[in-house]
């Protein structure tokens, strides 16, 4: 029977047996319902909820791996930060999400050329908006890093990267998107300021005992320490890009940086 890691070495599996990887299902069912029940008529606002509230989880997972409950918690927050200032994008959350696992090597294997390929695509159909643009652009850095960070280098990451950052570019122009700004409000401002004081945290150095899926090893903590910059980043340039709407499109992310600064502040504090 063959394994994932045969099809592709950026997925990851899930073990149904653990409440934590339970929790990655049963949150984004509850947060479409949720939606739903507030506007039965909005279906698609409550779909795009349910799939953010998921890259919400797995986002929190890649920031930090040693602490479920930080992965838990951002997706509880995000069916209520979507009530409280708008419905996410859940595009460019994945795109954002996928950068931050090729940085990680949470798999512990470098991507395969048909994942290089996948990714890539995606990211390019994502960057019809300002912020899957800011996803997309900072991905094509973080493939052309990964290159130099410890373990085997991705096959062409230069090229991978240079492909990413012109089709992202070549799309958000045809789009048309880029040159309005709009000024955050107080509740936005908050969700900045909380993904912005998380990532701070969070860039302290730290040990990581978690293993890679596939290879059993232990997590590199300078490739953690890296993706959690490029996850940044993302926050960063789409507000740059848009203001209040990239914020309001990336709220998972920030809220999954706030919430794994806050475990990771109370083990320290023990």
């Amino acid at each position: 029977m063959r394994r994932l890691s045969d099809i592709t070495h950026v997925g990851r599996s899930f073990d149904l047996s653990l409440g934590s990887n339970r929790v990655a299902f049963i949150a984004p069912t509850v947060a479409g319902l949720v939606m739903l029940a507030f506007d039965p008529s909005d279906q698609g606002r409550a779909v795009s909820t349910a799939l953010a509230t998921f890259a919400a989880w797995t986002i929190a997972r890649e920031l930090d791996p040693d602490r479920p409950r930080s992965a838990a918690v951002a997706a509880i927050l995000t069916p209520l930060i979507s009530l409280a200032i708008g419905s996410p994008a859940p595009a460019p959350l994945f795109v954002a999400m996928l950068a931050l696992r090729v940085v990680t090597r949470s798999t512990g294997l470098a991507p395969k050329s048909t994942d290089m390929a996948l990714l890539t695509l995606g990211a390019v159909l994502a960057a019809d908006t300002a912020w899957g643009w800011a996803a997309g652009i900072v991905f094509a850095f973080a493939i052309v890093r990964d290159a130099a960070l410890p373990g085997d280098p991705p096959a062409n990451a230069g090229l991978w990267g240079l492909l990413l950052a012109v089709g992202t570019t070549v799309r958000v122009s045809v789009a048309g998107v880029l040159g309005t700004w709009t000024s955050p409000g107080p509740t936005t401002t908050v969700v900045l300021v909380l993904g912005l004081a998380g990532a701070v945290v969070l860039l302290e150095p730290r040990p990581v005992l978690s293993l890679t899926d596939w290879t059993r090893q232990s997590l590199e903590p300078q490739r953690l320490q890296e993706a959690t910059i490029f996850g940044l980043a993302v926050g960063v340039v789409a507000f740059a890009a848009a203001g209040a709407p990239g914020i309001v499109a990336l709220a998972p992310l920030h809220l999954s940086y706030a919430s794994a600064a806050a475990f990771h502040l109370i083990a320290r504090s023990r």
